[in-house]
């Protein structure tokens, strides 16, 4: 099984930032409404407060854990990718049922050289978060050509 390129963390340590960000502004939006039209109570600023600790602390302390469970690995006959750490998710992709391969890259991928790989069946869609383009590349390449093979063999 392979795992991540290690630059991902960087991507979610920025998500994490923006998330902290956002609840910031939402504190600000209780506060001043409180201040200038009284019409929000108090005690929901402390509760929007503890619900950003938690969930930025949360985060922080999963970014390493969420880093050392995933993985995947492609094989002869299927694609397996293994991910969640408290719901955790094993998917084996039959090779045989693998129609497209995509690559994806938001703002923060490109900032960082990665791209998301995305291996569509014909029921559904199934993401590998990141890999360095050269490996994206790869993994295409090698899923599609055994995904011909696997038509070619009935």
């Amino acid at each position: 099984m392979q795992h991540l390129p290690k630059r991902i963390k960087i991507i979610w340590w920025q998500i994490t930032a923006f998330n902290l960000f956002l609840w910031l502004v939402l504190i600000a939006g209780i506060i001043i409404a409180h201040h200038f039209w009284n019409w929000l109570p108090l005690w929901l600023l402390y509760f929007v407060g503890a619900g950003m600790v938690v969930e930025i602390v949360t985060e922080i302390i999963l970014i390493p854990y969420r880093y050392a469970i995933y993985e995947y690995e492609v094989r002869d006959t299927d694609v397996e990718i293994r991910h969640g750490y408290f719901f955790r998710h094993h998917v084996a992709i039959p090779i045989a049922r693998v129609q497209n391969v995509d690559l994806h890259q938001g703002p923060l991928l490109r900032l960082q050289k990665l791209y998301k790989v995305k291996i569509a069946t014909g029921g559904s869609t199934h993401e590998i978060e990141a890999l360095d383009h050269e490996e994206a590349l790869r993994l295409k390449e090698q899923v599609m050509a055994l995904a011909l093979e696997a038509r070619n063999a009935f």
